[in-house]
């Protein structure tokens, strides 16, 4: 009997092993969901508009400077979230509902959407949206530090979705001088596919000023596929010369001796049309803010463009995947849209002189879905507040900045500081903050 009984328990225990072994192999078996993940990274928050500050950055001096205390007020005001993706500082989810306050990043999200139901994305309900915000200072080191910390953030985050049982791919959707954030990230990364942590699957750039501390960088592997969208009407991204070594920013990527252009680079020169009623065509650039905020931004962004109220951000990845469908277009590009007569004229450009070679017209929304677009961004739009031109706002920023440096000096003559090596706090300063 005690023969029988230790037979039928290696059996039990046999079967109990395999039944286990088979669960999890079905588990290991199983693909993992592929989930785009949407990053959108602001650019600065308030220009240089004195001699000093340009000074001050240029000798990457900002710390204590007005133009901080200026941008820091600035960039906490929730005023500025309302006509662009934009939110908190960091890594932050753009939660759609149930919340009842509008503003840029989820009138964004809903254009995206609906755009992504037009094109009969079949995964468009596996895609995550999120948005990085950082200072914002015009300032080469604080565009530094907010590169490794959105580094830092997106490998937990693909870690994270991964133990869920996602297969994250990565877009990362950068303005101004937002790209060059992004861009920077190459510098915490081994130039080494293999030992690579972080894959970012599409890069795409709006209005990014080019500079040739970051140019080179575009060439790391992590980036797979680099988008770059320019206009010849954004006159602020040539204007940074205080933030480089080189005294010049570019509009778009130009070879030199020491950085060919890469295969995966794609360059996008951005205009929108229309015609009068005299069958006229006219044709619109794009302004600096045009490329990433909605048309309900308290000034800047003019109501005769004819893809109002939409900024070229909202039709990015759009226009990304009629380039990625069309064969025959290369890698540098003019895009113009034409709304009101449903098409996008594509015209390739040679790299020398950026001189014309032909062109390619792809079908566009129709107008019924351009105008249900249209309604979908206008329903999404905030309440107007008491101060819609912004200038209440400037000027308790400016009240703020010229508070904090009476702080700061009543702080060193009472502290004894004669030097900037002094460690010493205030507790008054402190309090302020």
């Amino acid at each position: 009997m005690k023969i029988i009984f230790r037979i039928l328990m290696l059996t039990f225990l046999h079967t109990s092993i395999l039944s286990a072994n088979t669960e999890i192999l079905a588990q290991t078996a199983k693909p993992k969901q592929e989930v785009w993940v949407n990053v959108f990274v602001h650019g600065i928050m308030y220009p240089v508009v004195t001699i000093g500050d340009m000074v001050n950055i240029s000798r990457q001096k900002i710390k204590q400077s007005r133009y901080k205390h200026i941008t820091k007020y600035v960039r906490k005001n929730t005023v500025i979230h309302r006509s662009q993706a934009l939110q908190g500082i960091g890594l932050e989810p753009i939660k759609m509902e149930p919340n009842p306050n509008n503003n840029g990043s989820r009138a964004m999200v809903a254009v995206l959407k609906k755009l992504n139901q037009y094109d009969n994305k079949s995964n468009s309900e596996h895609e995550l949206y999120y948005t990085f915000g950082w200072s914002g200072l015009l300032s080469y080191k604080s565009r530094q530090r907010a590169s490794r910390f959105l580094y830092e953030k997106l490998i937990r985050l693909v870690d994270r979705l991964k133990t869920k049982g996602m297969e994250p791919k990565l877009r990362i959707i950068s303005f101004s001088h937002g790209g060059n954030v992004s861009v920077q990230m190459a510098n915490f990364d081994p130039w080494n596919k293999l030992r690579s942590k972080l894959t970012v699957h599409e890069l795409i750039t709006l209005g990014m000023p080019i500079q040739r501390e970051n140019d080179v960088l575009i060439r790391h592997p992590m980036f797979e596929k680099v988008y770059h969208f320019y206009s010849i009407g954004d006159i602020p991204q040539t204007l940074d010369f205080v933030s480089t070594d080189f005294t010049a920013s570019h509009r778009y990527y130009q070879a030199r001796k020491c950085f060919a252009i890469p295969d995966k680079l794609t360059q996008i020169q951005i205009q929108f049309s229309k015609t009068n009623r005299y069958k006229q065509a006219f044709t619109y650039n794009p302004t600096h803010i045009e490329m990433w905020s909605f048309g309900w931004v308290p000034t800047g962004y003019h109501k005769k463009s004819p893809l109002f109220p939409f900024p070229t951000a909202a039709f990015a990845i759009y226009l990304v995947d009629m380039i990625r469908k069309n064969s025959e277009l290369s890698n540098n590009l003019i895009a113009n849209i034409y709304p009101d007569q449903e098409k996008v004229i594509f015209t390739n450009l040679r790299w020398k002189r950026h001189s014309k070679i032909n062109q390619f017209e792809v079908p566009f929304l129709s107008k019924q879905n351009y105008n249900e677009l249209k309604q979908t961004a206008w329903t999404r739009r905030p309440a107007e507040t008491a101060d819609p031109s912004g200038k209440k706002i400037v000027n308790e920023a400016i009240y703020f900045a010229t508070r904090q440096g009476k702080l700061h000096r009543h702080c060193d003559k009472e502290l004894g500081c004669q030097n900037k090596t002094c460690s010493a706090k205030c507790p008054a300063l402190s309090l302020s903050n």
